[in-house]
């Protein structure tokens, strides 16, 4: 009887640490990237075509670039909505959160279009 309840308490144990590790797995998954990214097909450089316009973009398309989860993207927008269109990278920078090291990762993915 006693090697029964033994026995249960190893399944157990063994239970609770593979949905642990497998949570863990979950959390600390890397952020899915643009399909562009993922393919390695960067824009050319000047080249507008197929980067997002950072003045139009939704929270959503925001959260597709790297290093922007939606607490940033939020503030992103609310930025843009209270000040107007970004003219620039400088302006992009003055949102909290976003620095040189975001600037870098989403630089070859966004443009400063109009906001129209």
């Amino acid at each position: 009887m006693e090697h029964k309840r033994i026995r249960a308490a190893r399944a157990l144990l063994w239970a609770v640490t593979a949905a642990l590790a497998a949570a863990t797995v979950v959390l600390y998954a890397p952020a899915v990237r643009p399909a562009s990214v993922e393919a390695g097909a960067l824009p050319a450089v000047g080249d507008d075509a197929g980067r997002l316009d950072l003045n139009t973009a939704t929270a959503a398309q925001l959260e597709e670039l790297p290093s922007i989860g939606p607490v940033l993207a939020e503030r992103i927008l609310q930025a843009r909505a209270e000040n107007g269109p970004f003219a620039g990278p400088d302006a992009l920078q003055q949102v909290s959160g976003v620095g040189p090291a975001v600037w870098e990762a989403i630089a070859p993915f966004v443009r400063f279009g109009t906001g129209e």
